[in-house]
C-alpha cells in the first residue's frame, strides 16, 4: 500500500495532513476524501468559499483534488496520472465527475 496525504481547506479551516493514510487503490481515497467533506462541522453556505481535499502522495505530487460548494455534490478531478504505481487497482473515476 502507498501512503497518501489528505488536506483539508474551507473557510476557517486549514488542516494539513502530516501523518497521511495508507490506501490500497484509488476507490479508497475517494472514499476517505469524501467522508472528509461529509464529516465538515458546517457544510459550505452561499457566499462562503468551497471546501477542498487535496490528496498526495509522498512525492507532494496531487492525485485528487475533491471540492464541496454550497448545495452542490462534490466535483472530483484526478490527476492525469492517478494516484502512484502500484496502487490503482480499481479504474479511475472520470475526470471532473460529480457523484
Amino acid at each position: 500500500m502507498t501512503r497518501f496525504f489528505f488536506d483539508l481547506h474551507s473557510d476557517s479551516l486549514s488542516a494539513w495532513d502530516d501523518e497521511g493514510r495508507e490506501c490500497s487503490d484509488a476507490d479508497e481515497i475517494l472514499r476517505h476524501a469524501l467522508r472528509m467533506l461529509d464529516d465538515l462541522p458546517e457544510a459550505p453556505t452561499h457566499g462562503s468559499s468551497p471546501a477542498v481535499v487535496s490528496v498526495h502522495d509522498v512525492s507532494g505530487q496531487v492525485v485528487l483534488t475533491a471540492t464541496l460548494k454550497p448545495n452542490s455534490e462534490p466535483n472530483l478531478r484526478w490527476t492525469k496520472e492517478g494516484p502512484s504505481e502500484g496502487v490503482s487497482t480499481v479504474p479511475l473515476p472520470p475526470k471532473s465527475s460529480a457523484l
